[in-house]
C-alpha cells in the first residue's frame, strides 16, 4: 500500500503537466503577430471575407508555389512559417503552414488531399490551411458527394467491426477529414490586417481560439485541437501514406 501513493502522485503530475500543455497551446492560438516577405499591399480580414489588394508569396521556379516566408507567432506556434496570399478587392486566396514539411524521395511535400503540407507536428497540421475565398459560399456536388461516400463507408466499417468484433477490418476505415472545407473550424473567426511593400506585417485577433482558451480550464475542447495526451488511433494500415505535391497536381479529375 506504501507504493500506491506515490504512483496515484506520479499519475497526477502527469495529467497536471499535460493539462497545461494543452492551455499553453491554446493561448498562443489567440494572437497573430509576424513579420512577413515578400508581400505587397494591405487588406483586412474578417473570417474568411478579405476586403483590399494585397499580393504574397509566389514560385523559386515554375509551378513551385514555394515563396512566401513569416516569422512570429501564428497558428499557435512561434518562430518560422510559410505563407501565400492573394487579395484583389473580395476575391483571392490564402495559405499557411508552420514547421519543415515532409518530403518524399524525389524532395517534394507531402500533402493532404486538400494540396495542404505535411509535417511531423500533429497540432501544425490541425492549423494550417488552403483556400480560396470564393470556396467559402461554393460547395461543388462533387465533393459533397465525395463526402457523403466516405461518411457512409466509415459508418459501414464501424458497424461491420461493431458486429464481427474483427478489427482487421478498421484497415478500410477512411482516414477523418478534420479540414473538409481546406481549414480548420477556428479560422471563420479570426480577424487580421496585413500590409506592407516586400516586407510587411501581419496583425490578428482570433475570437474562437479565445473562447477555446477559456472553456478549455473546464477540460471542454470546442475546436478538438488540444493533442496532447489525446489517445491515437492504431491499427493495420494507420497512418495511411500521404500523396506528393506533385502526385496530387498529376491526379486525374473523375468523371
Amino acid at each position: 500500500m506504501r507504493f500506491v501513493s506515490p504512483i496515484i502522485s506520479l499519475v497526477l503530475v502527469f495529467n497536471c503537466a499535460t493539462y497545461w500543455k494543452n492551455r499553453k497551446n491554446d493561448l498562443k492560438d489567440i494572437i497573430t503577430v509576424g513579420a512577413e516577405t515578400p508581400m505587397y499591399g494591405a487588406a483586412v480580414k474578417v473570417g474568411p471575407l478579405p476586403i483590399g489588394f494585397v499580393f504574397q508569396g509566389g514560385e523559386s521556379e515554375m509551378g513551385k508555389r514555394d515563396l512566401g516566408r513569416g516569422v512570429g507567432i501564428r497558428g499557435g506556434e512561434i518562430g518560422g512559417y510559410h505563407s501565400q496570399q492573394l487579395v484583389f478587392g473580395i476575391l483571392g486566396g490564402e495559405s499557411f503552414h508552420s514547421g519543415s514539411p515532409v518530403l518524399d524521395a524525389k524532395g517534394n511535400w507531402l500533402v493532404d488531399k486538400k494540396g495542404i503540407p505535411l509535417t511531423n507536428d500533429e497540432r501544425a497540421n490541425l492549423k494550417s490551411y488552403k483556400m480560396r475565398y470564393y470556396s467559402y459560399f461554393n460547395d461543388p456536388v462533387k465533393e459533397r458527394k465525395a463526402r457523403k461516400k466516405e461518411y457512409f463507408r466509415r459508418e459501414l466499417t464501424k458497424d461491420i467491426v461493431s458486429q464481427t468484433g474483427q478489427t482487421e477490418f478498421l484497415i478500410y476505415l477512411p482516414k477523418e477529414d478534420l479540414k473538409p472545407f481546406g481549414y480548420p473550424p477556428g479560422y471563420s473567426w479570426n480577424v487580421e490586417i496585413v500590409g506592407g511593400v516586400y516586407g510587411g506585417a501581419r496583425l490578428g485577433f482570433n475570437v474562437a481560439e479565445a473562447f477555446d482558451f477559456l472553456v478549455g480550464f473546464t477540460t471542454i475542447d470546442v475546436l478538438d485541437d488540444d493533442v496532447e495526451g489525446k489517445e491515437k488511433p492504431s491499427f493495420p494500415g494507420f497512418p495511411f501514406p500521404a500523396p506528393s505535391s506533385q502526385e496530387l497536381e498529376q491526379e486525374p479529375e473523375e468523371p
